[in-house]
């Protein structure tokens, strides 16, 4: 089999602080294997630190982390870096940071890795952090529709300079309200180092159920779950009828499914815009609660639309079959053999 390279996206506005995370983060030991991709090396502020160039795009750090130099087509980097990867001109680096731009929308990025069959079977999406300026947070919210895309797309969500700011409570408030089920955490209180963040989620945050945001802008986010388990055949019926539905504001949808043809053996769904991940089938649950858990985020969100296909996934036998010519090719895609085929 394929190896499958974990990679981590890490984004946030303008001034939110990814640039001293990330430098703190390699300099622990757990990160030493690792490839980070940046736009500039001036947004990465390695000038501090000491390192060797051994490519044009490419230097080494002290900590044994390589850096690559993000100037053209991200798909041309990943392909360009694996390339270099297999010919041993690049240490065998185990994982992938990926930091955005402060302007930058997750959402095509997504679509490019799950897009490109090459990449789509050399690597696999282990989560997106966040981060976002406690002081000035509420305010970029308000302004930026960039910053509520990050914010609506993330697994996690990482407050910064919080010990700047009185109250906190306002702005997590208005977090939840545009991603109920991403954790939060704050920087300046939580524990969060090299191990937390390396953390792959094999499920959503778990809230409550159907819980919808009630955020004043246009980017949505609902959770569905349910403890019966799902037909395959019919969750890649749902899942082609919802990308349909929702056509390009479809932003991400993710969740753990129980199936009845494997009950012990959930698939881990991720998909970005019209474009599905092949899923994977993991050993076991996560936990001992076995519930199917699916977070549907999109740039509005036609609900009664939506309720009515789950209502039809869970509820019903059968989904009423579309024409699936009409559908986006997709590996989920009946006609390329449903989810497993």
């Amino acid at each position: 089999m394929t190896e499958s390279i974990p990679v981590h996206i890490v984004t946030g506005f303008l001034g939110a602080g990814k640039t001293s995370l990330i430098n703190r983060l390699l300099r622990a030991p757990e990160l030493a294997d690792t490839l980070v991709i940046v736009n500039e090396w001036g947004e990465i502020g390695l000038d501090h630190l000491l390192y060797e160039k051994i490519a044009d795009d490419v230097i080494l750090m002290p900590s044994g982390c390589l850096c690559c130099d993000l100037r053209g087509d991200l798909l041309d980097c990943l392909h360009d870096v694996l390339r270099r990867r297999d010919s041993e001109e690049l240490a065998p680096f185990a994982r992938i940071v990926l930091e955005t731009s402060g302007l930058a929308d997750p959402a095509p990025i997504l679509h490019a890795l799950f897009s490109d069959p090459d990449l789509a079977e050399r690597t696999r999406l282990a989560g997106i952090t966040t981060l976002v300026d406690a002081v000035n947070g509420l305010g970029t919210l308000e302004r930026h529709g960039e910053a509520r895309r990050q914010v609506a797309l993330a697994d996690r969500l990482v407050l910064t300079k919080s010990d700047l700011e009185p109250s906190t409570a306002p702005l997590r408030a208005a977090l939840a309200a545009i991603n109920p089920t991403a954790a939060i955490v704050d920087l300046a209180a939580d524990a969060f180092g090299a191990r937390e963040f390396l953390a792959e989620s094999s499920a959503p945050t778990l809230g409550r159920a159907s819980a919808m945001s009630a955020h004043g802008a246009s980017v949505r986010s609902r959770s569905f779950s349910t403890e019966r388990p799902i037909e395959t055949a019919a969750l890649g019926r749902f899942l082609e009828l919802l990308s349909v539905t929702l056509g390009p504001n479809l932003l991400r949808i993710k969740g753990l499914v129980g199936t009845r043809e494997s009950p012990d053996q959930p698939l881990l769904i991720q998909g970005a815009q019209h474009v599905f991940h092949r899923p994977t089938r993991l050993a076991a649950w996560p936990s001992a609660r076995r519930e199917t858990v699916l977070v549907v985020i999109s740039d509005g969100l036609e609900s009664e639309a939506v309720e009515r296909l789950w209502r039809a996934l869970t509820g019903v036998p059968e989904l009423d079959r579309p024409d699936l010519a009409a559908l986006t090719d997709n590996p989920l895609s009946p006609r390329r053999g449903g989810l497993l085929g």
